[in-house]
C-alpha cells in the first residue's frame, strides 16, 4: 500500500508503482527504495498514507496501475494478511500484458509465497474463514501469488549485506527498463535512417572524451528539428545519460519569454527541481555552470537564431565527459561564432523519399493509386524535397480526387499556403535592411546567373557591400552557391524564391506597375505596352522564353519616361516594334539584347550608367520620340459601331463606366463584361441579336440592366458572384431564355412569375443565400413549363410552398437540397410529371406530406430529422413495381413484402426459363456517397454473378476514382436492378441447367461492415425459388463422398484435406470454433480483446483469419479472379468448405489456402504471446509463396497442378487462344512516355485495345511494363473473357469445353517489344535495387506496383517477341492524350 509526495493525479503518467505492506516496510525498505527511484529521476507512485482504506481496490489506484510502465511488489512477511494487498497484486497482474511486474521477496523465501507456506499459508488460512463466501476471490488471490512467484525478481534474505545496494540493483534495472520517454519524431519519418547515422557518427556517439557538439543547418522546413528528435531518441537508448533536455522552439520561446525561461526549463529537465526561479541571466549562466559541471547529459538546442542564445544555456564547459550537444539553426555563421567545429547541412529529400513522404502523408499507406502517379509527380517537383510542403500539401490533399489535386497544384503555385511562407519567412525577417534587399534582387530577377554576373550588376546597388550580404544569405540558407560546374552560379530553393517573389508583391499584387523589380513577361510588356511605369520601378529583368523569342512588342517607346529611379534594366532576345525614346537618369546598368534602335535616346545623361551591354545590337546613336495610352476606365460612345458583333471587356478592373449606346448595337451578338469588378451600373439593353451576355464576377454591379424590347435569341443566362438585388420586372422580356442560372448571387428576390417566361425550362440557384421567392400577383392561374427546378444551398424556408410552388406544375427535375423548410407539403402529390426528387443535406426537414405518383428517383441524404413516418410512404411496393426506381434515405427499413432478405453482403435467387423482368433490390448500409471522378452514383451498383459467372459489374474498390463516404446513418438503398444495368440482352443468354442461379453482391463495392442487409424481391413469382433447388442431390453426393473418406478431423466437409496433421488440426478447430478468440474466451468466461491487427474490432475467428483489413489485403492480393466475388461471403465453416475443395485456379488453391490459414494464426500468435509482429504483407505473401512451393515438390506425387508462382515459365504462342500485345513509346528530350495495347485471338480478330499517357518515365523499357500492367489490369476490369465470347457468339462461333480446355481459356499471351519488360515479370517483379547497394542485373526501375502487377500477372505465361506494330501505335496514340486515364477502344480505331 502506499503514500508518498504524489497523490494519485489521474491526469499523471508513472514510471512506477510501488505496491506494498506498509505497516511492514513503508518508513524503512519501501521508503529507501521510493527516494531511491526518485532521485534517479523515475516518476513513482507511492500511495498515501491518509488515502481511504477499504474492502476494494480504489479508483485512484487503479487509474495509477493503469497509468504506470512498472510495478514493483514489495512481498514481505505480513503481505499476504492484507486482502487489500492482495487485490492490489491481483489487479497488477490482470495488466501483465502492458506492465512490467518486478517481485522484490523482501526477507521471504520465494517457495513460501509460490506455494502459501509459511506466514503466507497462515494468512490465507485466516482469510479463508473470512471469505468463505467468495471463493472465487481466494482463489484469485492464490493464483496472483503463484504467479507473482513465477517471476523473475529479486531476493533479500537477512545477513545479505547492505539494503542500499541491493535497492541500487532494483533501480538500475528500473531504469533500463522505462528508457526516458522518447519524442515524437515524425508520422511518416521517410529518409531519416542514414542521416541519424551521419550525425551519429559525427558525435562519436559511445564515446566518452570530452563533450561533443555538433550543429544541425539548413533551411526552414527541411527537418532539422525532426532529425534531432529521431538523434535524441536513439541517443537515449544507446548510452546512458546522468540528464535529458530538448529545448524546442529556442527562438520562439526566447521572443515569448526571457531567456531566463529557458535556463529554468534547462534545470528543471535536467536536476528536476521545479523551484528554481532566476532573476537574471547571469545567474542562471552561474548555476547552470555549477550544478550541471561534471553531469554527463543530452542536450538539444532547437532552432537557435542569436548568439546570446547559445552563450546562456549552450556552452561546451558546463558540462561533463560525454554530454552531447546538439544545435539546430538557420544560420550556419552562428555555430562557427560559437565554436562549434562539426556541423551537418541538413539536405532537401531526394525524389525517391520526397514521393515516398508525399503519398503517405496524402493516402496513409505505402503506395497511391497509379492514376495519381502523375500529380504526385508533379507535387514533388514543386516541393522540390522540401519535407515541410510535402507534409502540408498531402494532409491538405487526403482523401482529394485528382481533380482537387489538379486544382491545388495550380493553387499553390499561385499562392502558397500560410503555414508554408511564414516558415520560410522566418529566416528572411532576421536579415537586415539591405541585405532583405539584395535576398529580393536575387530572388526576382538572378537564381541562375554566374555569381560573378550578379556581383558586378549589384555592386552598381550596394558598392563593396554585396560580397557581405551574399555571404549572410549562404550562411542563413537562403541561398547557394553551386560551384559543381565551370562557373559558380547563385541557385536557392523554388518556393525560397517564391516567398521572396510574393514578399517584393505583397503591397502591389494587383498593380505590377507599383512594384520595385519586375521579372515577369507579361506585366513588364503590360507595362511597356501600356506607357504605366511608375517612379516605384528600380529594377526591370526581361528574359523572353525560348519559344517567345521571335514575338514583337508593339509599344510607342515612352514607357521609361515615368521610370525616374529604375536603375536595373535587362531585356534578353524578343523583338520590339520601334526602340525606346526615354531613359531615366538613375540608370546603372543596362543590357538589352537586339537592342532595336541605332541609337540610345539623345536626351539620356548616362552618368550613373556602370554596366552597358548591348549584344546582337547596331547602335550609332541617341534619339527619342513618343505617346501615351491610359488604362481603361470608361467605355466611350460607340454609337457608330452599327455593324459591330463582338464586345469584350473582360477583366478590365478598373472600369466603372459603360456609355448608353452600347445598349442599342443591333448587330451585337456577344457583349462580355465579365471581371469587370468597379462597374456598378449597366445601360439598358435592347440588343435584337444578342446570343450570349456575360456579366458574371461584377462584384460591385447592383442592378441587372433593364430590358428595353424583347429579345428572342438569348437562349442562356449564367450569372454569378453579383451583388444585384432582384430582377427587373423587364427581365420577362428576354423571351428566348430557355435556362436561367444564379450562382452566389447574395440577396435577391425573384418573383414566382419567372417560371411563366414562355421558353424557361430550367432555372438554377445555388449558394444565393438570401434567396427570396416572392408570390406573383393574385389571380393569375397560369402555370409554368419549367422541367428542371434546382435550388441548392439558398436557406428556404416553409414560406416557399405558399408563394406559388404550384406554377412549378409541369417540373419533372425538383433539387432542393441544403435548405432549411421543415416540411414538403401535401402538394406535392400533385406533382404527377414529377420523377426526380432530390433533398439530400436538408437537416431540418422532419415530414414529407405527400408521394409524386411517377416518382422514380428519390434521395434524402443527411436528413437527419425526417420521420420513420415519412420514409414509409417511400416502401409503397406499387410504386416499385412498376419499375425503374432508385429511392436512398434514413434508416434501417426492410419492406415486409419482399421476397428475400439476408443479413450479409449477397442475396441470390434462382429462376427457370427467362430472366425476370422486374428484379428489386434492397441494401441496408451506413453509406451515404458513392462518386466515381467526383460523379455522384445515386445507389450502389452491385455485382451480379449468373450461375457463378461475373454476368454484370459494378463499380469495386479498386476501380480508378471510386471514393465510398461512411455515413453516421443507417441508409435504405431500395433500387429496380434495371435502373443501374442495361439488361434487355439476358433473354439471349444460353442457360445450361433447368434452375439457374442468380447472385446479387456488394462484396469489394464497400467495407463489410457496413452492410447491415441486403434483399430480392422479384415480381413474378411462378418459377422464382430462393432456396437451392439442386441442395438435396449435392448433399446426397457430399455425404456419400464423406463416407468414404477417412474422418480425419471433426468436420466431414474438411476431412478431403491433404496435407500435415497440424494444418488439419488448426482447420478442425476453426470450423468447430474452437480457435482462442473471443468465442472461446467468452466460453471460458476470460475478458474479451480487440484484433491485435487493427485494434479496432472484436476478435473473432472470421475476423482473425478473413475479415481484418491487414489479414484482407494479404488475401486479395493471391485470390484467383473467380473465387474472388464469393471470398469474403458466408460463415467460417461455410468459406472453409468453399475453400478447400475449390479446384478451378491456376495452381492447387486448397494446399496453399490451408497453408496460408496455419501462417495467419501463426503470426497471430507470435505477437499475442511473444509481441512479435515484424512480418509484413509482402513478408507474409512471400513466406507462404515459399513453404506452398516446398509443400507441392514434397507432394509431387499428388499431380496436382503446380506453378512457381514467383518465377513464371515461357510457353508456345501457338497453344495460346487471347493474346496482349503490348508496346511502350518514350520522349528522351521531355521524360514522357505513354503505353498501349491490344487484345487479339489466334485468328487475329481485335478484341479491345487502349492506350494511356504515362507522364515522366526513366525509359521505353518502363513504359512496356507499364503497358502490361495496365493491360492486365484492364483485362480484369473490362472481364476480356467475357468480351471475347460476345464476339464469338456474334460471329456464330461456338464455345466447347473441349475447345476451352485444349486452348486453357481463361488464360493470356502477353507479348512485349522489351526483353527487360519481359524479364522483369519472368523475375517476379521485384521491386527497386539501387546500382550503388546492389549488384543486381535485372531492369532497373521505379515502377510503384510490383507486387499487385504480380499479382495480375500470377495466371499468366509470356512469350517475347520484337515488335508489334499495331501496340506501338497504340502507344504513340497514348503520347498525343491530354488525360492520363486509359482510354479504351472497343472497336479497331484508324491508325491501328
Amino acid at each position: 500500500m502506499a503514500w508518498g509526495s504524489r497523490s494519485s493525479s489521474s491526469s499523471s503518467n508513472y514510471d512506477v508503482f510501488l505496491s506494498f505492506r506498509g505497516e511492514d516496510t513503508r518508513h524503512a525498505f519501501t521508503g529507501h527504495l521510493y527516494k531511491a527511484l526518485h532521485d534517479k529521476g523515475i516518476h513513482t507512485f507511492i500511495d498515501d498514507e491518509k488515502l481511504q482504506r477499504g474492502e476494494e481496490i480504489t479508483p485512484a489506484l487503479m487509474e495509477a496501475i493503469q497509468d504506470s510502465r512498472v510495478a514493483i511488489t514489495v512481498l514481505s512477511e505480513r503481505y499476504a494478511s492484507s486482502s487489500f494487498c492482495l487485490d492490489e497484486l491481483a489487479t497488477i497482474l490482470d495488466q501483465r500484458k502492458r506492465l512490467l511486474v518486478i517481485p522484490v521477496f523482501y526477507k521471504v523465501d520465494p517457495s513460501d509465497v509460490r506455494y502459501q507456506k509459511g506466514s503466507y499459508g497462515e494468512a490465507l488460512a485466516k482469510l479463508e474463514t473470512r471469505y468463505q463466501h467468495d471463493p472465487e476471490k481466494l482463489q484469485k488471490w492464490k493464483m496472483a501469488l503463484k504467479q507473482v512467484a513465477d517471476l523473475s525478481g529479486y531476493h533479500f534474505k537477512e545477513g545479505d549485506g547492505y539494503e542500499f545496494n541491493f535497492i541500487e540493483k532494483i533501480v538500475e534495472q528500473v531504469s533500463r527498463e522505462i528508457n526516458p520517454r522518447t519524442l515524437h519524431v515524425a508520422d511518416y519519418p521517410v529518409g531519416l535512417e542514414s542521416r541519424v547515422l551521419d550525425v551519429r557518427r559525427l558525435l562519436d556517439a559511445g564515446s566518452d572524451d570530452g563533450v561533443h557538439m555538433i550543429g544541425i543547418h539548413g533551411m526552414g522546413g527541411v527537418g532539422k528539428s525532426t532529425l534531432a528528435r529521431a538523434v535524441y531518441n536513439e541517443l537515449i537508448i544507446a548510452e546512458k545519460f546522468d540528464g535529458l533536455c530538448f529545448l524546442a522552439n529556442v527562438r520562439e520561446n526566447s521572443n515569448t519569454h526571457r531567456l531566463e525561461h529557458l535556463q529554468e526549463k534547462l534545470l528543471l529537465e535536467i536536476l528536476g527541481e521545479k523551484n528554481i526561479s532566476l532573476t537574471s541571466e547571469d545567474e542562471g549562466i552561474s548555476i547552470i555552470q555549477y550544478r550541471l559541471k561534471g553531469k554527463k547529459v543530452l542536450l538539444i538546442l532547437d532552432d537557435v537564431n542569436t548568439h546570446k542564445q547559445l552563450q546562456a544555456i549552450g556552452r561546451r564547459d558546463w558540462f561533463g565527459p560525454g554530454s552531447k550537444i546538439i544545435i539546430t539553426t538557420r544560420d550556419k555563421q552562428l555555430l562557427v561564432s560559437h565554436e562549434v567545429n562539426k556541423t551537418y547541412e541538413m539536405k532537401e529529400l531526394n525524389q525517391k523519399d520526397a514521393l515516398q513522404l508525399l503519398t503517405w502523408k496524402a493516402f496513409k499507406k505505402e503506395k497511391a493509386d497509379p492514376t495519381y502517379v502523375e500529380v504526385l509527380h508533379r507535387v514533388v517537383t514543386y516541393a522540390s524535397g522540401l519535407p515541410l510542403v510535402l507534409e502540408v500539401i498531402g494532409s491538405h490533399l487526403f482523401k482529394k480526387s485528382i481533380q482537387q489535386w489538379e486544382s491545388a497544384i495550380k493553387k499553390y503555385k499561385r499562392t502558397p499556403t500560410k503555414e508554408i511562407f511564414d516558415k520560410l519567412k522566418v529566416s528572411y525577417d532576421a536579415l537586415d535592411e539591405e541585405e532583405q534587399k539584395v535576398f529580393l534582387d536575387i530572388a526576382c530577377c538572378f537564381k541562375g546567373w554566374k555569381l560573378t554576373e550578379v556581383e558586378h550588376i549589384l555592386r552598381g546597388r550596394y558598392d563593396d557591400c554585396m560580397k557581405d550580404h551574399i555571404r549572410v544569405l549562404v550562411e542563413k540558407s537562403l541561398i547557394d552557391i553551386d560551384v559543381s560546374g565551370w562557373d559558380d552560379v547563385v541557385t536557392m530553393h523554388d518556393l525560397i524564391q517564391d516567398m521572396g517573389r510574393r514578399i517584393d508583391q505583397q503591397d502591389s499584387s494587383e498593380e505590377p506597375w507599383k512594384r520595385r523589380r519586375l521579372w515577369l513577361t507579361k506585366d513588364i510588356i503590360q507595362i511597356l505596352e501600356n506607357n504605366s511605369g511608375t517612379s516605384e520601378m528600380e529594377i526591370i529583368c526581361l528574359d523572353f522564353s525560348l519559344s517567345e523569342k521571335d514575338a514583337t512588342i508593339k509599344w510607342n517607346g515612352d514607357a521609361f519616361e515615368k521610370m525616374k529611379n529604375l536603375k536595373i534594366l535587362i531585356i534578353r532576345y524578343g523583338k520590339f516594334s520601334i526602340g525606346p525614346n526615354y531613359f531615366p537618369e538613375s540608370l546603372r546598368v543596362l543590357e538589352w539584347h537586339r537592342y532595336p534602335s541605332d541609337c540610345l535616346p539623345s536626351n539620356f545623361p548616362p552618368k550613373e550608367l556602370a554596366i552597358c551591354k548591348l549584344p546582337q545590337s547596331c547602335i550609332t546613336s541617341f534619339w527619342f520620340h513618343g505617346s501615351r495610352k491610359a488604362s481603361l476606365r470608361k467605355i466611350p460612345d460607340v454609337s457608330v459601331l452599327q455593324n459591330l458583333e463582338e464586345l469584350s471587356f473582360e477583366g478590365c478592373r478598373n472600369l466603372t463606366t459603360v456609355h448608353p449606346s452600347i445598349g442599342s448595337l443591333n448587330k451585337l451578338k456577344i457583349l462580355d463584361a465579365k471581371y469587370c469588378s468597379k462597374l456598378t451600373t449597366f445601360p439598358p439593353l435592347n440588343l435584337t441579336s444578342l446570343e450570349k451576355l456575360e456579366l458574371s464576377d461584377c462584384s460591385s454591379l447592383e442592378n441587372f440592366p433593364e430590358i428595353l424590347g424583347e429579345m428572342k435569341n438569348l437562349p442562356k443566362l449564367h450569372l454569378r458572384s453579383l451583388r444585384i438585388k432582384e430582377l427587373p420586372v423587364s427581365f420577362q422580356n428576354l423571351v428566348g431564355l430557355e435556362t436561367l442560372s444564379l450562382y452566389y448571387c447574395g440577396i435577391l428576390l425573384l418573383p414566382s412569375s419567372i417560371v411563366k417566361m414562355p421558353k424557361l425550362s430550367s432555372l438554377k440557384a445555388l449558394g444565393c443565400k438570401g434567396f427570396q421567392w416572392v408570390k406573383s400577383e393574385e389571380g393569375d392561374e397560369k402555370v409554368g413549363i419549367v422541367d428542371d427546378f434546382i435550388v441548392d444551398g439558398c436557406n428556404l424556408y416553409d414560406d416557399f410552398f405558399s408563394t406559388g410552388f404550384m406554377q412549378l406544375h409541369h417540373v419533372k427535375t425538383l433539387i432542393l437540397r441544403e435548405n432549411n423548410f421543415t416540411f414538403l407539403p401535401e402538394c406535392i402529390r400533385e406533382l404527377q410529371f414529377l420523377t426526380t426528387l432530390d433533398v439530400n443535406g436538408c437537416y431540418h426537414l422532419q415530414e414529407i406530406r405527400g408521394v409524386p405518383p411517377n416518382l422514380i428517383d428519390f434521395s434524402a441524404i443527411e436528413c437527419i430529422s425526417l420521420s420513420s413516418s415519412s420514409t414509409s410512404m417511400f416502401l409503397n411496393q406499387e410504386l416499385h413495381e412498376a419499375g425503374q426506381t432508385r429511392f436512398c434515405f434514413p434508416g434501417a427499413t426492410i419492406p415486409e413484402w419482399f421476397n428475400h432478405q439476408s443479413r450479409g453482403t449477397s442475396s441470390s435467387f434462382w429462376f427457370r426459363n427467362e430472366f425476370p423482368d422486374n428484379v428489386l433490390c434492397l441494401l441496408v448500409a451506413r453509406v451515404e456517397l458513392l462518386y466515381v471522378d467526383d460523379d455522384e452514383i445515386p445507389v450502389p451498383m452491385p455485382m451480379v454473378f449468373l450461375n457463378g459467372e461475373l454476368f454484370f459489374k459494378g463499380f469495386e474498390l479498386t476501380d480508378y476514382g471510386l471514393g465510398v463516404r461512411k455515413g453516421k446513418l443507417d441508409y435504405t438503398y431500395l433500387f429496380d436492378l434495371k435502373s443501374v444495368f442495361e439488361l434487355d440482352d439476358l433473354s439471349e443468354v444460353g442457360l445450361e441447367k433447368e434452375w439457374n442461379h442468380v447472385e446479387i453482391t456488394y462484396a469489394g463495392m464497400m467495407e463489410t461492415s457496413l452492410v447491415k442487409a441486403t434483399g430480392i424481391h422479384v415480381l413474378r413469382q411462378d418459377d422464382i425459388r430462393y432456396d437451392d433447388p439442386y441442395y438435396g442431390k449435392r448433399k446426397l453426393e457430399h455425404d456419400l463422398n464423406s463416407s468414404e473418406s477417412q474422418p480425419l478431423i471433426k468436420k466431414p466437409r474438411l476431412s478431403r484435406w491433404v496435407g500435415p496433421e497440424r494444418i488439419i488440426n488448426i482447420l478442425g478447430n476453426a470450423a468447430d470454433g474452437a480457435l482462442f478468440t473471443n468465442a472461446e474466451r467468452r466460453f471460458r468466461h476470460i475478458s474479451m480483446d480487440s484484433c491485435w491487427r487493427c485494434g479496432l474490432l472484436e476478435e473473432t475467428c472470421l475476423h482473425a483469419l478473413r475479415d481484418c483489413p491487414a489479414v484482407a489485403e494479404f488475401w486479395r492480393s493471391v485470390l484467383p479472379k473467380k473465387l474472388a466475388p464469393k471470398f469474403f461471403n458466408g460463415d467460417v465453416t461455410v468459406w472453409l468448405e468453399r475453400n478447400l475443395s475449390f479446384s478451378e485456379a491456376g495452381f492447387f488453391w486448397p494446399a496453399f489456402f490451408g497453408i496460408a490459414v496455419e501462417l495467419l494464426w501463426q503470426f497471430r500468435n507470435h505477437y499475442v504471446f511473444y509481441k512479435n509482429d515484424t512480418v509484413g504483407l509482402r513478408d507474409m505473401r512471400y513466406i507462404v509463396f515459399k513453404r506452398y512451393e516446398d509443400y507441392m515438390r514434397a507432394h509431387a506425387s499428388h499431380n496436382l497442378m503446380t506453378r512457381n508462382l514467383l518465377k513464371l515459365k515461357r510457353a508456345n504462342a501457338e497453344d495460346w487462344l487471347l493474346r496482349l500485345k503490348v508496346g511502350g513509346a518514350y520522349v528522351p528530350s521531355s521524360g514522357t512516355a505513354a503505353c498501349g495495347g491490344i487484345f487479339r485471338d489466334n485468328n487475329d480478330r481485335f478484341v479491345l485495345g487502349f492506350s494511356v499517357k504515362l507522364g515522366e518515365c526513366l525509359s521505353i523499357d518502363e513504359a512496356e511494363i507499364w503497358g502490361i500492367y495496365h493491360g492486365m489490369k484492364i483485362a480484369r476490369k473490362y472481364d476480356i473473357w467475357g468480351l471475347y465470347r460476345h464476339i464469338l457468339r456474334l460471329h456464330s462461333i461456338p464455345i466447347s469445353l473441349k475447345l476451352a480446355r485444349q486452348h486453357d481459356f481463361g488464360k493470356i499471351v502477353v507479348a512485349s517489344g522489351s526483353e527487360k519488360a519481359i524479364g522483369f515479370v519472368l523475375d517476379g517483379c521485384p521491386p527497386y535495387i539501387s546500382p550503388s547497394t546492389s549488384t543486381c542485373t535485372s531492369l532497373q526501375h521505379c515502377f510503384p506496383f510490383c507486387d499487385e502487377l504480380k499479382a495480375l500477372t500470377s495466371a499468366t505465361n509470356h512469350v517475347y517477341f520484337y515488335k508489334s506494330d499495331a501496340a506501338d501505335s497504340f502507344a504513340k496514340f497514348g503520347l498525343s492524350m491530354k488525360r492520363l486515364a486509359p482510354k479504351i477502344f472497343p472497336t479497331c480505331p484508324s491508325f491501328c
